[in-house]
């Protein structure tokens, strides 16, 4: 990473001065990733990546147009100046144009580490290759990926709008093989402090769990107690936050309308079970994020409490239609659980099935939020409060509604990633009934 926030601040402030149209505002991210990838129980590669993208947008009344850049010479910004504002001049009236946010207060971030900022790539090198030996020890093939990300964002805008912030992560997953195919197992972990990287609990759950699900049986498919681990729950909780919407519910659109009688709020209305609370905190220190979304201020929200729906993100031009303050989008999503150990979890259940992760889920049904997908990595039967063996894989029907709906019990919140994106989040394993476990997948 190159530009410090001094040096952002003078960017913005050069490139707001060639503007000569009525407004404008600039995104601005520079990052420098560092990548180690294995495979075959060895490092196939390794990178580090600087990066910088810019994007700035222009308006003339409600005529706009956006241009992106990764270059920041002036040659090249007097040129994207000129451009973007030749194109916002001919296109047509936008009539949700608004004009950029008003300076306002933002919170001190948490999400910057000065350790995992001097990591090197060698002592990346030097936390991975045990997880490899303890991979080729076990007897079954390894492929990881770990990613140490360091970047400055920045929004700054032409009513004297400039806020900066400094983030790290370092995320790993490593997949664990048995040398003829037959067990798989998955783990990882993301944190902002590097301190708090712990490579050898993954390598150790993915190994067993490769090692746990061989040769394994077939159990019929069909509506049954689940116990999700932390990142099976974190993929269908993200899907249903991307699902909640003032706007698309105020539009017949959202999958909300199917929950509520016809002209009702569906605010304060239970509409999931009573051990269902969802809320997004930038300052949550196990997951934080940024505090503010294209210069608004982002606070802890609560968006489920109870099972009760307590808020939906609002973008500026329907929060102005409606009389009602805007509400950006979460940061990130948390959820409290009740402290319980994924032991206890399986404790409780006397036939069901433990799901390690999802994979290749896709939506079905837009206005159910019904999505479909594919359990992988160490599905295992449980059978009166144990794990009773391996059984193949399944493909799911299922909606994130009827998650939060089936709850019965959960474990403690883990920071850890998904199949589908890297969106912070701090989520517990979670025990629900009545999942549809649609049928039988022969997938290893």
């Amino acid at each position: 990473m190159a530009l410090t926030k001094s040096d952002t601040e003078s960017l913005c402030s050069k490139i707001l001065g060639l503007v000569t149209a009525d407004a404008a505002e600039i995104s601005l991210r520079d990052s420098e990733d560092l990548v180690l990838r294995s495979a075959n129980n060895d490092i196939t590669s390794n990178g580090l990546v600087d990066r910088v993208s810019l994007r700035l947008s222009v308006s003339f009344g409600k005529r706009s147009a956006s241009i992106s850049l990764n270059q920041t010479d002036d040659e090249t910004l007097r040129a994207a100046v000129a451009k973007v504002e030749a194109i916002a001049r001919l296109a047509p009236e936008d009539p949700e144009h608004l004009p950029p946010v008003e300076p306002a207060s933002y919170a001190t971030p948490l999400t910057w580490s000065d350790a995992t900022v001097a990591m090197t790539p060698g002592e990346a090198l030097a936390r991975l290759r045990p997880v490899i030996e303890a991979a080729r020890a076990a007897g079954v093939d390894s492929a990881g990926y770990l990613e140490r990300s360091v970047q400055g964002s920045a929004y700054a805008n032409s009513r004297g709008v400039f806020v900066h912030q400094d983030s790290t992560t370092v995320g790993f997953s490593l997949t664990a093989r048995t040398a003829a195919g037959r067990g798989s197992g998955w783990g990882s972990t993301q944190v902002t402090d590097v301190d708090g990287l712990d490579l050898d609990a993954v390598g150790e759950r993915a190994i067993r769990k490769a090692l746990a699900s061989r040769d394994a049986t077939e159990r019929s498919a069909g509506r049954t107690t689940v116990v999700l681990e932390a990142a099976a729950a974190r993929d269908l909780l993200a899907l249903l936050s991307r699902g909640l919407d003032r706007r698309a519910f105020d539009e017949g659109r959202s999958f909300l309308n199917g929950l509520v009688e016809e002209g009702e709020d569906p605010i304060g209305k239970e509409l999931f079970g009573e051990r269902a609370t969802l809320f997004s905190d930038p300052l949550h220190a196990a997951v934080p994020s940024d505090v503010h979304a294209g210069g608004i201020p982002l606070g802890r929200t609560t968006w489920i409490e109870n099972g009760r729906l307590g808020a939906l993100p609002v973008e500026r031009f329907w929060a102005q239609k409606k009389g009602i303050p805007p509400l950006p989008w979460p940061g990130n999503l948390l959820m409290p659980g009740e402290g319980k150990s994924l032991d206890e979890l399986i404790a409780g259940v006397a036939d069901g099935v433990l799901i390690t992760r999802f994979w290749y889920i896709r939506m079905v049904r837009p206005e159910s939020l019904l999505h479909t997908g594919l359990t992988r990595d160490g599905t295992f039967a449980i059978k009166d409060g144990a794990i009773a063996g391996p059984v193949k894989n399944f493909r799911f029907n299922e909606t994130p509604v009827n998650v939060l709906k089936n709850l019965v019990a959960s474990g403690t919140p883990e920071r850890v990633l998904g199949s589908e994106s890297q969106f912070p989040m701090h989520v517990p394993p979670l025990v629900v009934e009545n999942f549809h476990l649609s049928s039988v997948s022969d997938a290893s």
